[in-house]
């Protein structure tokens, strides 16, 4: 199955995948950051900002945030971001904020926008008449984007050259699903349940998590759905490998494998600060490791440094730290099966073993046990052969 990526729809949002909205999932630090900021965002009224990959859950904070301000008998009105014209654009924003008082107005992918409208934009927002009209009709305004604000200094996105510098705002970022693989299973869940399906193979599950979801959840959802409507129930191995999707994860490893080695000559060429937090990561991997200590240490802001790792990389700092540790602790079951799991935890730079024993599992695909269990019964069939 190839992704086709298709960035003209109206939205592409997992939330109109359902009548219902979808709900915010996940017990990662990212979701727990970002249900903060909606609480927060809920209580002021500057302009909210939401930046993300396409296919993220903009549409579904935007709503989030204005079901928290106690709107839900006001308008929550949705700006598209594939009219081409500025005529088209201009009639239709006037339109949306003429109905939307006490409600939301929500500009979607505003960085998608063709060239001209993104000009006309410039324009409305640096003009009083468009905020007095707001503040006129009590409306609050979302505006949601691909790419951060903050991501990229050198040559800033052209809303950041208005909001990024005077305007008073709040942004909410949305990390990509392959930056918080430890929600995947909860989305994974969500979705099949509203099909009644109760019975997934657990391997079928680990290869849906270990997939990358270049369009996100939408692409997830596609895929789940397309799973649903040709299975008999059961979803197994077999169905998940004929999509044909599972392609990108082996370059991960590598570079997984290559961290925990402390073999860096594939990493010559990416960013010197990304370089030096790479090699301390490998070599420190078993301590209390921050994202903040990173950055000290690197000479470049934490933010730049998460967003090098991304960038480069694919994978976010934590997942990457995780990944090695859960590496590690898979070669010391291999060369100490007798070492006690709690041991194992301790010596891979887990503090607290229901943690280790969660991620274990979600990148080896069964539990530090059960894999020392598979070693031990493997060694005996080949010792009786």
């Amino acid at each position: 199955m190839k992704d086709n990526k298709n960035h003209t729809n109206i939205e592409s949002d997992s939330s109109f995948f359902f009548q219902e909205e979808y709900p915010i999932i996940g017990e990662s630090y990212n979701i727990t950051r970002i249900r903060n900021q909606i609480d927060f965002s809920s209580r002021i009224s500057y302009p909210i900002f939401i930046s993300g990959e396409v296919g993220t859950e903009k549409v579904s904070v935007a709503k989030q945030i204005h079901k928290r301000r106690g709107f839900d008998k006001a308008s929550f009105i949705y700006v598209p971001s594939n009219i081409a014209d500025i005529v088209s654009y201009n009639r239709f924003l006037e339109k949306s904020i003429s109905n939307s008082p006490g409600g939301t107005l929500y500009l979607s992918e505003v960085d998608l926008l063709p060239e001209n409208v993104k000009t006309y934009l410039i324009d409305v927002f640096t003009r009083t008449d468009f905020n007095k009209k707001l503040f006129k009709n009590k409306t609050r305004l979302i505006i949601s984007c691909t790419n951060s604000l903050i991501s990229n200094f050198d040559s800033p996105q052209f809303i950041a050259k208005i909001f990024g510098s005077s305007v008073p705002h709040l942004e909410i970022h949305i990390p990509a699903l392959r930056e918080r693989k430890e929600d995947l299973k909860l989305h994974i869940d969500y979705v099949l349940n509203k099909f009644s399906l109760s019975h997934v193979e657990s391997i079928a599950i680990d290869l849906l998590i270990s997939y990358d979801w270049p369009e996100n959840l939408d692409q997830l959802q596609r895929v789940l759905f397309l799973l649903a409507s040709g299975c008999d129930g059961n979803i197994t191995k077999e169905d998940v490998l004929a999509l044909n999707l599972i392609e990108k994860t082996n370059d991960q490893f590598d570079t997984i494998g290559k961290i925990l080695a402390q073999d860096i000559e594939q990493f010559d060429h990416v960013h010197p600060g990304l370089k030096k937090a790479i090699i301390y990561i490998g070599e420190n991997f078993k301590e209390d490791i921050s994202l903040s200590d990173l950055s000290n240490m690197a000479c470049t802001s934490p933010s730049h440094l998460s967003f090098l790792f991304r960038n480069h990389l694919d994978l976010s700092f934590k997942s990457i730290l995780v990944q090695v540790r859960v590496r590690y602790a898979k070669q010391l079951i291999e060369s100490s099966p007798q070492m006690k799991i709690t041991d194992i935890s301790l010596q891979s730079g887990f503090g607290d073993l229901s943690h280790f024993e969660k991620m274990f599992k979600r990148y080896i695909g069964c539990t530090p046990r059960q894999y020392r269990q598979k070693l031990r019964l493997d060694k005996n069939i080949s010792l009786s052969m």
